[in-house]
Order: C-alpha cells, then sequence, then structure tokens
C-alpha cells in the first residue's frame, strides 16, 4: 500500500467521521426508537405549538339511527368504582374457535382512553391526528354506528398516546377531561355543549408528563374534578356551569394520572385523591362539603396511576409502580378533625403493586396485575388477602404474564386483556382462578384502556382500536 493513500485514507477517515456525527445529531439519520412503557423515560416531550383553542367548537351529526336501551358502564370502575358489573346478562364459559364474535370494530388516533357506556350509546374521547383535535364520540352500542361527534382543535404530539381518560355520564350530562385539561359538559343524547373549563388557564394545572389521566366523576349533578394547581378539587354544577365548592390547594398537590374515588371512611363521605405530593381525602357532602379533611404525605410516588381501594371501614390500599410499591392508609377521627397514617408499607418484591390499572377487591381478597419491578412474580395476576398484602394467596404463574393490560368481574368470571390484545377468560374458585378459554382478539399494541361491559358486550381497545364483542 503506497504512503500516498495511506495519508489520503488518514486525511478522509476522520472527515467521513464527522460528517456522520453531524448527520446522527441533526437527527437526519436518526432512527426514532419511542419507548413504549409510559413514565419509563421519565422525560416529557416539547409541547406543541400554543394556539387559541375553543374548547368543544365543532360538532357533526352523523346518523338519526334508532337506539336501543342498555344496562349501564357509565363511568371509570362502573357504578359502584369496583370494576365488577351487576350486569344479569349470563355470559359464556367458552367460545368458538374462531372467539367471541367482534361485533364492531373502529380505528381511533393513537391514545389509552376508554369507553363509557350508557343509555344503549358508547362514548369514548379520541385524539383526531388528521383533524388535531379532542374529540368526543358518540356510538351506538348495538351497531357500531357513529351517532355525533363533538370536537375541537389543539396540537398535541404522541407521548406513548395521547388521550387517556373515561367520560363520566347520566341520564342528563356527559362531562369529559381531554390530554390538556380541558373539561366539556354536554347533553349524553344531542351531544349540544352545555359549559367548558379549562383547568390549566383557570386554575394553574399543570398537565402531567403522558397527559390528563384522571376520569371525571359525577355525583349529585355535580362534576368533581382534580385541578390541582391554584386549587386542589373543585365541584361544577352540571346544570349551570357554576362552581359550588373549591378546596385549597395548601399543600401543593399536582396532578398525577390517578382518579378521584368516593369513600366513606370512618364513617364520613369523602372523595379520595392520590395526587403528587400526598393523597387527600376531601369532604364530599354537607356544610363542609370540598373541605380538606385529611392529607397524607408520606405515600408519594414520582410516577402515580391506579387509584385507591377501600378494603375497610377505615382503611385503604395505595399502590404504584417503578419501584414505589404499596401500602395502606388509616384514617380515623381525631376529635372534630380526620387524620391519615400510612400503616405499611412495601417495595414491589415485598407484595402487592400496580403500575397502570387499579386493583379490583372481592370480598377478602385484592386481585392485581404485579408491574415489571416485582422480580419473579412481575406480570402476573396475583391475589392477596386484605389483612395481608405482602404474602400472595394465589398467582398465575410465570407461564401467564399479562403487562399492563386491563381486568374486569362480570357475571362472575374475570376477563382479562393481554398488552398485545389477547382475551383471557377466568372462573373464580375461592381465592384462586380457572382458566376457562382464551382468544386472540387482535394482533394489539398497548392494550391499556380499561374494559366496559354492558349486556353481554365488552368494549375493548389498544393503542388504535376500539373493539366491541360479543361474549353473551
Amino acid at each position: 500500500m503506497s504512503k500516498k493513500f495511506l495519508s489520503s485514507a488518514l486525511f478522509v477517515m476522520p472527515l467521513i467521521m464527522v460528517v456522520l456525527l453531524v448527520w446522527w445529531f441533526t437527527g437526519i439519520g436518526s432512527i426514532p426508537v419511542e419507548p413504549r412503557v409510559p413514565g419509563l423515560d421519565e422525560r416529557r416531550e416539547t409541547e406543541a405549538e400554543e394556539i387559541e383553542i375553543t374548547i368543544g367548537e365543532f360538532f357533526e351529526h352523523l346518523s338519526d339511527e334508532e337506539v336501543p336501551p342498555s344496562s349501564n358502564w357509565s363511568r371509570f370502575r362502573g357504578d359502584r368504582f369496583d370494576n365488577i358489573s351487576t350486569d344479569p346478562t349470563p355470559l359464556a364459559s367458552n367460545w368458538p374457535p374462531s372467539g367471541p364474535p367482534v361485533v364492531w370494530q373502529y380505528t381511533t388516533g393513537e391514545g389509552h382512553a376508554a369507553a363509557a357506556i350508557h343509555n344503549g350509546r358508547v362514548y369514548i374521547l379520541d385524539y383526531d391526528e388528521e383533524e388535531r383535535a379532542d374529540m368526543l364520540r358518540c356510538f351506538s352500542l348495538a351497531t357500531g354506528t357513529e351517532l355525533w361527534r363533538r370536537w375541537y382543535h389543539v396540537p398535541m404530539r404522541r407521548n406513548h398516546g395521547i388521550s387517556r381518560t373515561i367520560p363520566a355520564v347520566t341520564d342528563d350530562f356527559i362531562v369529559t377531561i381531554g390530554p390538556r385539561c380541558h373539561v366539556m359538559c354536554l347533553d349524553p343524547i344531542t351531544g349540544d355543549l352545555l359549559w367548558t373549563l379549562d383547568l390549566e388557564k383557570e386554575y394553574g394545572a399543570d398537565t402531567p408528563f403522558w397527559y390528563t389521566g384522571q376520569c371525571p366523576l359525577i355525583v349529585d349533578g355535580i362534576a368533581i374534578l382534580a385541578a390541582a394547581g391554584d386549587k386542589l378539587l373543585i365541584g361544577v354544577d352540571c346544570a349551570t356551569g357554576e362552581v359550588v365548592w373549591e378546596t385549597p390547594n395548601d399543600y401543593n398537590v399536582e396532578m398525577s394520572h390517578s382518579s378521584i374515588i368516593p369513600m366513606t371512611l370512618a364513617g364520613k363521605d369523602m372523595f379520595v385523591y392520590n395526587g403528587i405530593g400526598g393523597i387527600v381525602g376531601v369532604s364530599a357532602s354537607g356544610a363542609d362539603a370540598g373541605e380538606l379533611l385529611w392529607i397524607e404525605k408520606e405515600w408519594n410516588p414520582t410516577v402515580m396511576a391506579p387509584s385507591p381501594v377501600q378494603i375497610n371501614d377505615n382503611e385503604l390500599l395505595v399502590v404504584a409502580g417503578y419501584g414505589t410499591g404499596g401500602g395502606v392508609i388509616r384514617v380515623e377521627r381525631d376529635g372534630d378533625g380526620f387524620t391519615a397514617i400510612l400503616t405499611e408499607r412495601h417495595n414491589p418484591r415485598q407484595g402487592i403493586a400496580s403500575e397502570q390499572q387499579t386493583p379490583i377487591l372481592t370480598g377478602d381478597y385484592i386481585w392485581t396485575i404485579l408491574p415489571n419491578d416485582a422480580g419473579v412474580m412481575r406480570n402476573q395476576m396475583v391475589c392477596y388477602h386484605k389483612d395481608d398484602i405482602t404474602t400472595p394467596v394465589w398467582e398465575s404463574g410465570r407461564g401467564e404474564r399479562f403487562g399492563l393490560g386491563p381486568y374486569i368481574i362480570a357475571d362472575d368470571k374475570m376477563f382479562l386483556l393481554k398488552d398485545d390484545g389477547e382475551l383471557s377468560l377466568y372462573r373464580f374458585e375461592g381465592s384462586s382462578l380457572t382458566l376457562l378459554d382464551r382468544h386472540q382478539i387482535i394482533d394489539g399494541i398497548d392494550a391499556w384502556g380499561p374494559i366496559a361491559v354492558a349486556d353481554g358486550f365488552l368494549i375493548l381497545r389498544d393503542s388504535y382500536n376500539l373493539i366491541c364483542i360479543d361474549v353473551r
């Protein structure tokens, strides 16, 4: 090899390396790699450009199809907030080889928002990427026909999905909260817009990293929302849009992905919210409605998605992922007030935990899918007795792992959806489950949205598909 060639090579190679580095770091040659697990990278996407947002500005009436009535799954975790259906419809114990019939299917924008079902109508928030719009869609449960949609422009960038919440519906109102904390209240039949609220602008709410995850709540005609900004919780009259009470946020609790759950603890009706910076109890009724009753600050995960679960008259279970684990909080009367104490806590290798879905309590037993950091039992469905949340009484086994998928109980059966769209059907036998059937409903991705059920129809979703199946 000539000295002249070597000299040229020694000059050219560094030049090529410089060009390659510029090519890579400017993004021209980078390969887009996006982690699928929310929160894994602990980063926040650069916010989309700001525009003037008119919440609920546009409406499209799409069909006059007659809608037969149905049983209801009208909000997050159902009418009793326990994720257990009371619908008496008998459900099949096994399926044909082709699986349970798919009644209808709809392609959505990327997200994990799930359905509410009320009076034969299915409601779901969807981000339309072509229109760059947050959109409430209303479908017929029986046929999948889209009846109407209400939407407004709000630029968003994908960040492990966009839409994440479930509407709250009554006979008179439907309340939604979009990915940027935009609240709409509508007539559930006509889609007429009654009022709107921007929690970011009006309350200084800081939208969480992976967009709004809390599901709204309607109690006695009052919409209950975690503003978690200048105020902590607020109550809004659905008929008028008037804010009827506000809870001061003296402890600077921030918004999480958890939802507000009504409970009666130590004989007092209260709304329990697991925010970032503390878990709180707020009076739900009476002259002190909206008053902060207690706050417990030792339980303070940096990422919070599951909601709290009441397990006794004065105790609630709290769980989280990302290394946090689980614990028990006891609420007691203290003179004219209340105290809340974290009486038990463990990491995810030592006991009950959950990364995304809220556990289900059946009698004395708690069911959950353990998170990725739970050691050998990671991603398994596991059962604990409520009096001992560190020792499992049943586990699905190493061959039965479900990722972050949702689960629901109906007709004394558990339906469990794996991340990839595989649906498992289990029968309860005391504190254990027996597999009855299993079918790949869809070649899905990130099938994380909670399941809804009514009249023997399950509404499932993955990141891009909304599916109604018949499990009667």
